[in-house]
């Protein structure tokens, strides 16, 4: 990576960073939510002290639950991230247990060529295998999700240890080029969803050609390439269900990949860096979508595959 793609590296990284320490943690709590436990774990990992929030069924099943790993954005934690989705209630509606980390340093390392000592990748791949062992979670269906910075380490981690995930969403990210040029055939392929705004001007939908990221089209092909398939996907407007909140979205969906998985990415016009459907978010990170919940849409997508 040149000096001037490491400063614009880093400027991209400020921006988000930005966005998200003067957004709403600050003022995030847990909600409680009925037939929901959360508990927290502390991990040592390369001499860091990492926590991570869980949220659990407050009943037990006899069989092993789905686990959704959830990345927040810079700036954040495991908490605000949880505040801002609303994630409790898939826990409450349909029993999955839900794994939030929080990073190490301030941001997740989720460029490829980041000389930081940092292993983002590793730390996770700890923290699914720890969590398999440990408790009721079924290792073959394991998803991973973030938001903004979360979003980006979502796409590096399922390019870098896609056997440890079914499938993953991304919202508010796309491909760094430097994680395109080691991602072009991973040792498997992982059903990727994409949701992203056209109006999102921190991680933006189509960048100048100086940018170290592909657009959120581009970063959607490429995971329809990984994945084998068709080239055009089909596409449908969804339904404007709120007409108050100036966007529609768009879902392009590949169907009928060669390995059995399916991408989707859904558009969000005039959406912002923002999470689809959540109350939470503030107006000057641009547009919310009401027209789909975005922790619901990605459950629905992720609940599909098993790995």
């Amino acid at each position: 990576m040149t000096t001037f793609h490491r400063c614009l590296r880093r400027s991209l990284l400020m921006l988000v960073a930005l966005a998200g320490l003067s957004s709403f943690a600050a003022q995030a709590y847990i909600v409680p939510t009925q037939g929901v436990t959360y508990f927290r774990t502390t991990t040592v990992y390369q001499g860091y002290s990492r926590s991570t929030l869980y949220f659990k069924p407050t009943t037990t099943s006899s069989s092993k639950a789905p686990l959704m790993v959830m990345l927040h954005y810079n700036g954040g934690n495991g908490e605000a991230m949880a505040y801002l989705t609303e994630v409790q209630e898939l826990v409450r509606d349909y029993g999955i247990w839900v794994a939030l980390p929080d990073v190490a340093d301030g941001n997740w390392h989720d460029d490829p060529s980041d000389t930081s000592s940092i292993d983002d990748v590793g730390f996770l791949t700890q923290l699914i295998d720890d969590s398999v062992a440990r408790y009721p979670v079924d290792a073959k269906r394991v998803s991973m999700t973030g938001f903004s910075d979360g979003a980006m380490m979502t796409l590096r981690y399922a390019c870098d240890r896609p056997q440890k995930i079914a499938a993953a969403a991304a919202v508010s990210g796309v491909m760094l080029k430097t994680l395109v040029s080691v991602c072009g055939s991973p040792a498997l392929a992982t059903p990727m969803a994409l949701i992203n705004g056209t109006a999102d001007t921190i991680v933006k939908y189509t960048p100048s050609k100086y940018a170290i990221a592909l657009s959120a089209p581009d970063s959607a092909k490429h995971w329809a390439r990984i994945n084998g398939c068709p080239s055009a996907p089909k596409t449908t407007q969804l339904p404007n269900l709120s007409t108050t909140d100036g966007t529609t979205v768009k879902l392009d969906a590949w169907l009928g990949c060669a390995t059995g998985n399916a991408v989707e990415f859904y558009t969000v016009t005039n959406g912002g860096h923002t999470w689809p459907g959540s109350p939470y978010n503030l107006s000057y990170q641009g547009k919310t979508t009401f027209d789909i919940d975005g922790t619901r849409t990605v459950w629905e997508f992720v609940k599909r595959f098993t790995r």
